[in-house]
C-alpha cells in the first residue's frame, strides 16, 4: 500500500447487492475523502472474514438487509476479535437510525455527524 494511504483509515464495506456496495462506496468516499480508504468491498460472508484478517479495517459496514450476509455470525465474529474496529449496520429496507457496533445507537442526526466523519479526535 502506498505511503499516503497507511494514514488513511481502512473502511471495508460488506454486502452482496452490487448497487448497495457502490452506492456505499461512492457516497461514504466523497464524505471522507482524505480522511478513509476502502479497503476491500467482500460479497460473501467467507470473503468478509478473509478482507478482516487481511486488512484489519478501522470500520466495518455492513448490509443490514443482506440475506447472503449471516448478521448474527458476522456480529459475533467481531465481538470476539481483538483488534479495535467499528461496524456500522446499513439498511435499504429501514430508515431512521444506523446502528454502530461499539456497541452504540445513533438516532437519524448523531448517524448523519457520525457518518460525516467517525473518527473525530
Amino acid at each position: 500500500m502506498p505511503e499516503t494511504l497507511s494514514r488513511l483509515r481502512q473502511v471495508l464495506i460488506v454486502s452482496a447487492n452490487p448497487l448497495f456496495r457502490e452506492g456505499l462506496r461512492k457516497v461514504y468516499a466523497e464524505r471522507w475523502q482524505n480522511r478513509a480508504f476502502i479497503v476491500a468491498m467482500p460479497s460473501t460472508l467467507q470473503d468478509a472474514f478473509a478482507a478482516l484478517e487481511k486488512h484489519s479495517p478501522d470500520l466495518v459496514i455492513v448490509d443490514y438487509d443482506d440475506k447472503t450476509i449471516n448478521r448474527e455470525v458476522f456480529l459475533n465474529t467481531f465481538m470476539s476479535g481483538e483488534s479495535p474496529m467499528q461496524v456500522m449496520l446499513v439498511s435499504l429496507q429501514e430508515s431512521g437510525h444506523v446502528v454502530v457496533y461499539d456497541r452504540k445507537s445513533l438516532t437519524p442526526a448523531q448517524a448523519e455527524d457520525w457518518l460525516t466523519n467517525p473518527w473525530k479526535e
